[in-house]
């Protein structure tokens, strides 16, 4: 090598080294080396100001994906909306996205539209209308002119869920909505609304009734005068589901939209209807597909049996496939039966035309599906990286090329479905729950919909957290999790319905420890035995760890059971529900005890049944939520689905039910959550959810006596949005924090008051949280952003009364972690596609209070402990308020003479990097001092004992 070649690498990696050495320098005086775009949701309030969230991810576990829009012109550029998690948009083919709704009053999305004469113009229907048990409501539809930059609020708001927007071809300023309206009651806010002014002013025009909503609309693409249109009828509640009525049926309109024919008979199925899609052939107009749910006997089809299709296969079908798929010729006024393929409508109900090909068509369902044969015989599409499946958008320029959205994200393939390519590069993860465990830096694990339950770091020694950086731990559709605090290989998690499991990862050993009932091959595990039971299991099965005893378990079914050697036997309580009979209940005027219309067995010609009955919802009066009293070991507290708040001070026996004592919410709701106080053994919190009985308010209570009384805690919060979690502060009383529908917020004063907690989160879904108890972050489970952390909040934590009396006060800070690179966890650069969670900032934040702005400057020294030797200066905001300085362990820059010494030979050198031991911190402002120490550690991730109980 030459001397001129290796002169230069030299200079390169000198000037590599200053640009490192200068942004590190920059950093230390308060100055970010690039700007960062402005936080979502920033505090103004200046107790929270210096406070904000950041995702850990994961992003390949992703959420569900509702619809997909793209510019026909330009398909590098589209629009996808997920069920809770917003809306992304790309403008190079899926390499990055940005979310362009996170200022908007909600994340959940229903419908994405572009208009394809101005793709300026895009609309977003908020709301999603997939009828889960986990569906969640919007408020309203909005408007951008610039692509997706601003939206613009344009009403509609009590529609609660909107399935689909259609744009005229050639007009953009004419626009239908179809809006299914509210899941879990009757409105009136609901059927296909039109604008012929942008949105300014909107028309009801194909409205049945307060039950029954639009699930679609279309165009005929060569006369926009001919607008399709599908209604539904159908109603969740707390215990069940009925996805079909006499509302439900198709609608065609040739004067634009004005007035409305129900399309019947002509070869269409008769009798009671559930979910309609329809679609209408590109290449040829005159070819209308409708995927229909429809009674299963033949004797319900109106006019003679179909001459097409399986129908020895129809006759007898049973399970998923419910109805099937019919074929118009002729723009709807003769149909023709073609094949029972239907999958689970009441989730999926999607059909798609091959714009170049009409006899090409796609379905979504449990897999995606294609025919070849206009709809006669249907195949699965194998290479998608997901099942469950929502939105299809198909290339008309390129029909090789199409998008499909599923539960766990959303796939591209450009061979017709020959190979796919899965797009997770955003952390938009359901989360139910979320566990932290105590290695440091610690893990933090959690449950997702439909992906099954996973853990990663809260911090790693590289760049950024990667989605490879976590590891599963559950199957199904994930749920509760906990880790064994004294060890972290010992992990449970539950995976829908009481599946759980004990995992020890030291030994790769995986124990389900359900309990269960005896059968002819394995006997109970209950002990004693129970005679005559069957045990309800809600959904989301809720189980703790005991908080003086990691050994010990609690899970809720319809009873409480509690193991003492960590599941492998277990004994219960009493039934705690109110033990409510759904099949006595009505919904839509059906008693809950008719069969299935799609089940085993032929109906009579006259029987009634449900179509789609309790899809979704398997037990009812179920437990939701337990706590122990982290004050005394059996005081227990439970909550169920049906109502019920119990209290127990004697371990499994002698429960009170104490809801009736609560007063201002309506009766029966379903229990979100019950937390026991951390400071009073009498003391609980309380949030009861009643949006599923179309109640979206916040209720919220407090009692001191066991349940005798309960104080209403709520005011403050939003009128709109149920809340998920209530949780007080391990260490401070007077700390209150609230997950709801549409955000996070804290209390300072005990419930008094509420304020948004939300720098850097948008207004998504929360259904958990978790104050880690020996680093005072804040855990935070989404239900659309997967997992976010505030890290350091140990000043609300001190924040007491006497602290705001005072002129100044320094926090006590954490111990700081001395974070190093782990080489096992070097990377190749993976390109600007991959997810990037954030680390912490590094070091330690030095947080104090100023009651009034300061006169003067704000100064802090660090020095040893033992020694004094002065190590930093930083200066601070004199901002009032609570002010934070991170400092990232860094000791004072070399001057700047020495460090451009020789820069044609030799780099300058870095400042230098503390060592671990006892530093001291002292505040100076207005002429006083404040001083505390802290600790500088070494990372300790494979800790067991030593970690637990925490300090």
């Amino acid at each position: 090598m030459s001397s001129g070649s290796h002169r230069t690498r030299s200079l390169v990696a000198a000037a590599v080294l200053l640009t490192l050495v200068s942004e590190v320098a920059l950093a230390q005086r308060g100055a970010a080396p690039t700007p960062r775009a402005p936080l979502v949701n920033a505090a103004t309030d200046p107790l929270l100001r210096g406070f904000s969230w950041r995702s850990i991810g994961p992003a390949d576990q992703g959420g569900r994906v509702d619809d997909i829009a793209a510019v026909e012109r330009d398909p590098r550029t589209y629009y996808v909306g997920y069920a809770t998690g917003g809306v992304w948009k790309t403008v190079n083919g899926g390499t990055t996205f940005e979310p362009i709704f996170d200022t908007q009053r909600t994340t959940h999305i229903g419908a994405v539209a572009v208009s394809q004469s101005n793709p300026d113009v895009v609309w977003v229907g908020t709301g999603e209308a997939n009828n889960r048990n986990s569906s969640s409501y919007g408020d309203g539809v909005f408007k951008s002119l610039d692509a997706g930059k601003t939206f613009t609020d344009m009403g509609l708001r009590a529609t609660q869920s909107i399935h689909r927007i259609a744009i005229h071809p050639r007009n953009p300023d004419i626009v239908f909505v179809a809006a299914l309206g509210a899941l879990y009651g009757a409105n009136a806010e609901r059927g296909v609304f039109r604008t012929t002014d942008g949105g300014r002013t909107w028309t009801k025009v194909l409205y049945v009734d307060e039950n029954t909503g639009a699930n679609n609309v279309v165009f005929d693409p060569a006369n926009p005068s001919i607008v399709y249109a599908t209604t539904y009828e159908r109603r969740r509640t707390a215990w069940g589901f009925n996805g079909g009525g006499p509302g439900a049926g198709i609608f065609k309109s040739t004067d634009g939209g004005t007035t409305w024919t129900r399309l019947k008979g002509n070869g269409l199925p008769g009798g009671e209807l559930g979910r309609i899609t329809i679609d209408v052939s590109r290449s040829n107009p005159n070819i209308v597909y409708a995927q229909i749910e429809a009674l299963r006997d033949e004797d319900r089809l109106a006019g003679p049996a179909p001459t097409r299709g399986p129908l020895a296969a129809r006759n007898a079908v049973v399970g998923d496939n419910v109805g099937g798929v019919w074929r118009s010729n002729d723009k709807g006024r003769t149909w023709e039966f073609r094949s029972d393929h239907n999958v689970r409508p009441a989730y999926f109900s999607k059909i798609k035309i091959d714009p170049r090909n009409p006899d090409v068509v796609y379905t979504a369902g449990r897999n995606f599906y294609r025919s070849d044969d206009g709809g006669k015989t249907f195949r699965e599409v194998r290479g998608p990286g997901h099942g469950d499946y929502h939105a299809i958008w198909v290339d008309p320029n390129d029909t090789d090329h199409y998008l499909v959205g599923n539960d766990g994200g959303f796939d591209v393939t450009r061979d017709r479905g020959l190979t796919f390519e899965a797009m997770r590069p955003n952390a938009v993860g359901q989360f139910y729950q979320v566990s932290v465990d105590m290695r440091r830096p610690y893990y933090v694990c959690g449950g997702l919909q439909d992906n099954s339950s996973w853990c990663g770091p809260s911090a790693v020694g590289a760049r950024f957290i990667s989605s490879y950086d976590w590891y599963n731990v559950g199957s199904g559709d994930g749920g509760y999790t906990a880790v064994d605090p004294t060890d972290h290989n010992i992990v449970y998690a539950e995976g829908q319905r009481g599946a759980i499991r004990r995992l020890d990862l030291s030994i790769n050993e995986i124990t389900p420890i359900q309990p269960r009932v005896a059968t002819n091959d394995r006997p109970s595990n209950v002990v004693p035995q129970p005679r005559g039971e069957t045990f309800r299991w809600n959904w989301a099965t809720p189980f703790i760890l005991s908080p003086h005893n990691p050994s010990t378990i609690y899970i809720g079914a319809n009873h409480l059971f509690r193991s003492v050697n960590r599941g492998d036997t277990w004994t219960m309580s009493a039934d705690l529900t109110r033990k409510v009979d759904r099949d006595t209940l009505p919904i839509l005027g059906k008693k809950g005890g008719l069969p299935d219309c799609h089940g085993d067995g032929k109906l009579a010609k006259s029987e009634a049944c449900i179509l789609s009955k309790n899809d979704g919802t398997w037990f009812f009066s179920t437990i939701t939520t337990i706590s122990e009293s982290p004050l005394v070991p059996g005081i227990l507290w439970v909550g169920t689905d049906d109502g019920n708040v119990q209290v127990s001070q004697a371990g499994l026996s002698n429960w009170t039910n104490v809801s009736g004592n609560v007063t201002g919410a309506p009766k029966d709701c379903w229990v979100s959550r019950v937390e026991a106080s951390h400071f009073e053994a009498s003391a609980a919190y309380l949030a009861i959810d009643c949006h599923r009985s179309n109640d979206m308010r916040p209720y919220v209570y407090t009692t001191r006596d066991f349940g005798k009384t309960w104080s209403s805690i709520a005011g403050g919060l939003p009128e709109l949005g149920n809340v998920n979690v209530i949780k007080e502060d391990p260490k401070n009383p007077n700390v209150l924090y609230v997950g709801t529908e549409f955000g996070f917020f804290v209390s300072l004063d005990m419930g008094k008051s509420w304020k948004k907690f939300m720098a850097g989160l948008p207004a998504v879904r929360v259904d958990d949280v978790v104050v880690h108890p020996r680093d005072g972050d804040l855990v935070l489970a989404t239900h659309g952003r997967s997992v976010l952390i505030m890290d350091d909040i140990t000043p609300l934590q001190q924040l007491k009364p006497d602290v705001l009396a005072r002129d100044a006060h320094l926090f006590v800070p954490r111990n700081a972690l001395l974070m190093r690179n782990d080489q096992r966890l070097t990377r190749v650069q993976p390109g600007s596609k991959q997810f990037r969670g954030t680390n912490p900032d590094p070091g330690v934040a030095f947080q104090y209070y100023l009651k009034q702005r300061a006169s003067g400057e704000v100064k802090l020294a660090v020095r040893e402990a033992l020694s004094g030797k002065l190590v930093r200066t930083l200066s601070g905001s004199a901002e009032a308020g609570l002010n934070r300085v991170q400092w990232n362990l860094m000791g004072e820059a070399p001057p700047r003479a020495a460090a451009a010494a020789d820069m044609e030979d030799e780099p300058p050198p870095p400042p230098p990097r503390l060592a671990p031991g006892t530093y001291r911190v002292t505040l100076t402002v207005n002429g006083t001092e404040q001083s505390h120490t802290f600790l500088v550690e070494e990372p300790n991730l494979w800790a067991r004992g030593p970690q637990w109980p925490p300090e």
